[in-house]
């Protein structure tokens, strides 16, 4: 029987990356979608799940209903936008935070047991450059910092459980959403989503195995 992997996003361009990456692997890979971005039609690598990460109760059940035990995990939901934080409003806020924070936790939350289950696992989460400060990113990148938080302290807490937890901070990724933002930038520079998925996947491995609590700057 093949090892379980989870992509929350998998079918966005880094969370289908990743899921072929794992798949690729060898693992078994379950993916979700958010149930107002489902893809119209979806065509694997995996088993997909649509669910709002950010609903509590929603992302409990998805995590119920996963068969057990889960190996690896990717966390890779998530959004980005951005405002001078004098012009930030409240609603902001709470789309940032739902999107980047909310998710993540809820999905530790609802992966804890599977990811325990398995005596050996390991979940990286995303976060991002900005979290160090940028003109208009303050609630992105305050978003992205407790997604941080979130890793390390998860890190420290499961270390006895066999689970391993680590973070990725990419800068720009060369994705459609991003080129049709940017269509003056120099694409070349932008790391590719295969190349992240490759880290993502290292960070799942037993060659990771001694690795964990840490961010890792993914760019060129």
């Amino acid at each position: 029987m093949n090892p379980i992997a989870v992509v929350t996003g998998g079918t966005g361009a880094l969370g289908a990356a990743v899921a072929q990456s794992l798949h690729d692997a060898g693992y078994d890979v379950h993916v979700t979608a958010h149930p107002h971005h489902a893809p119209p039609s979806f065509n694997g690598p995996g088993h997909l799940s649509l669910v709002d990460l950010a609903d509590f109760r929603a992302t409990l059940l998805w995590g119920e209903n996963l068969p057990g035990p889960v190996h690896a995990a990717a966390l890779i939901a998530g959004g980005f936008d951005m405002q001078p934080l004098h012009e930030c409003a409240e609603h902001h806020f709470d789309h940032l935070f739902d999107m980047n924070a909310r998710s993540a936790t809820n999905s530790l939350r609802a992966l804890a047991p599977k990811l325990f289950e398995a005596k050996r696992s390991s979940v990286v989460l995303v976060g991002a450059r900005v979290m160090e400060g940028a003109p208009g990113m303050a609630l992105y990148g305050a978003s992205k910092a407790a997604v941080i938080n979130l890793t390390k302290s998860a890190a420290k807490e499961w270390a006895d459980r066999g689970v391993r937890v680590n973070a990725i901070l990419p800068d720009i990724i060369d994705t459609p959403a991003n080129r049709a933002a940017m269509p003056g930038a120099d694409f070349e520079k932008w790391a590719k989503p295969g190349e992240v998925a490759s880290v993502i996947r290292f960070l799942c491995s037993d060659a990771a195995s001694i690795v964990t609590g840490n961010t890792i700057y993914v760019n060129r």
